[in-house]
């Protein structure tokens, strides 16, 4: 109630003339209807500049529509750093100061928008608070004397980079174009590949400040039942002043906010969401980011790659049990290493054993401490390779992890055996096609390093048993995080670890594509042609 006088008095100041420093302050109850335009030129002008403040770049243009004694006071208000000065000459400020003629009964928004403004983006609004918010996207604002509502004429300028490669999701066959900071182009990308109208394109805002542009994309029919509502209720419930990135908004909507995994799987490639699409998941774009969110994420669908489509079904069911086997690897390669030299020497053959002694001779530092030097070192080493400039950042740390291994070496800090093991396990590393799950990975392998020091195999099987534990309980929006491997789907198993012909994968994922369960029709099968005189195979069975 306070809070309401508050507002009141603001306004009768401002209507009076007085100042008040900060007109409207985000969070407020009636934050949107606190204050409606008026239909006084001067006032809505007054109020704007003080809501803006000291902002260099708002430019204010007066101007007078109509010729002659019949004419009527107007002003233009944008930021000049936003606005496209072509567009606003030529479409906006040139088709007003052409007008020569009002209708008789006054001047109106409607007749404006239908005889007087070519820019086929015009909206009306007739709050402050949605007028500022406008101006702030890149808005033209017309305001004209006697009207209680302002014309928004979207003219900003295109501030980014063109479309270009992905970064972090390479691939050697398929498409090469991503996703960039303009999520227009992004929803244009996307629309490339799924020219249906089926493809519904929802707006929402998250930010009190940023007022950030979010995109939910679905296939009408193919969405899970409850998903589009269940996202939008959470996105609701985030009150922050400012949304940067699609990964503060990852933190909000996931299922666990304490599990090292990403339960929402993320791409930068249209050809990868429009895939997700298609088998009735849901899409967040979000403007300034190239990064997209899909929901729900699964464990398979992280260590799946857009490349594993393009490719021959058997080169790809090789390449995905080598990237399996890739993560075992970067998982438990330093902690079997430690807990066999340390505890089960008796593994090992003689010859190997003796060999392995003998280069550890000298060593002062027990398994653990060895290998934590050598991990923590490629940590670093890695990180400063991300962080240095691209053209000799790769460089310097290939050449780090040389120099540092083979010192740690020769100074006799570290054995070759080591060297050797945490070398392979940081390209098993970069195996893994997502960056979350690489790093989820690389926190792990440090548990399990402890476990192997502490308890030997023993350790390393129980902290193994206490992780499929907790990815068996894990669920994104409902759908098990380890689906189809838990639960147990047969039919979809041929889209998991190995990957089916696409003429044999008929049907979408069972938790996550039931509406609309076939996406193909049986018996596409390539054959040679029949013979003349001969039926084929296939009529033959049949």
């Amino acid at each position: 109630m306070i809070s309401f006088f508050r507002w009141l008095g603001n306004l009768l100041k401002h209507i009076a003339g007085e100042p008040t420093g900060s007109l409207l302050k985000p969070g407020d109850p009636g934050y949107q209807e606190a204050y409606k335009l008026t239909s006084n030129l001067e006032k809505n002008i007054k109020i704007i500049t003080e809501i803006f403040g000291l902002s260099d770049d708002l430019m204010v243009r007066g101007l007078k529509i109509g010729r002659g004694k019949k004419h009527v006071r107007a002003a233009v208000i944008y930021l000049d750093t936003l606005i496209d000065h072509t567009r606003l000459q030529q479409g906006l400020m040139h088709c007003l100061q052409t007008i020569e003629q009002l209708p008789p009964r006054g001047i109106t928004t409607e007749w404006l928008i239908n005889n007087a403004l070519s820019d086929g983006r015009v909206i009306k609004k007739n709050s402050f608070v949605e007028i500022t918010d406008e101006i702030n996207r890149g808005a033209a604002c017309l305001l004209i004397e006697g009207l209680d509502q302002a014309l928004l004429v979207r003219l900003a300028e295109k501030a980014g980079r063109a479309v270009e490669g992905p970064v972090t999701e390479n691939v050697s066959k398929g498409p090469h174009d991503a996703f960039n900071e303009d999520v227009r182009s992004n929803i244009a990308l996307l629309r490339k590949r799924l020219n249906t109208s089926r493809l519904a394109v929802e707006n929402l805002e998250i930010g009190e400040l940023t007022k950030t542009e979010v995109k939910l994309v679905y296939l009408k029919g193919y969405v899970l039942d409850g998903l589009v509502d269940e996202i939008k209720s959470r996105l609701r419930r985030i009150r922050i002043d400012g949304i940067i990135d699609s990964g503060q908004v990852e933190e909000f909507i996931q299922d666990s906010a304490f599990s090292l995994f990403s339960l929402l799987d993320s791409t930068e490639r249209p050809d990868k969401l429009a895939a997700n699409l298609l088998e009735g998941k849901a899409g967040l774009m979000f403007d300034n980011t190239p990064i997209v969110l899909i929901i729900p994420g699964t464990l398979t669908a992280q260590i799946q790659s857009p490349e594993d489509y393009y490719q021959r079904y058997w080169f790809s069911s090789w390449i995905r049990v080598m990237r399996w086997l890739a993560i075992l690897t970067a998982l438990l390669g330093p902690s079997l290493w430690i807990a066999i030299i340390t505890f089960h020497q008796e593994l090992l053959p003689t010859e190997l054993l003796m060999t392995i002694l003998v280069t550890r001779e000298g060593i002062p530092f027990p398994g653990l401490v060895e290998a934590l030097i050598m991990e923590i070192s490629l940590e670093v080493l890695r990180e400063a390779g991300l962080r240095l400039p691209q053209t000799f950042g790769q460089t310097i740390s290939i050449v780090g992890a040389v120099v540092l291994g083979q010192a740690a070496v020769s100074a006799g800090l570290a054995s070759p055996g080591m060297v050797i093991v945490v070398a392979l396990t940081a390209i098993a590393s970069f195996v893994i096609p997502t960056q979350p799950l690489s790093n989820t990975i690389r926190i792990l392998r440090f548990p399990f390093m402890l476990l192997a020091a502490s308890f030997g195999l023993i350790g390393i099987i129980v902290g193994f048993s206490i992780l499929t534990y907790h990815l068996c309980s894990l669920r994104s929006y409902g759908i098990p995080y380890l689906s189809p491997l838990a639960p147990l789907s047969f039919d979809n198993l041929k889209d998991t670890v190995i990957r089916a012909p696409i003429w044999n994968m008929l049907f979408r994922p069972r938790l996550i594509g039931y509406r609309e369960p076939q996406r193909e029709h049986p018996a596409q099968m390539p054959q040679p042609p029949a013979r003349k005189g001969k039926k084929s195979i296939r009529r033959r069975k049949k």
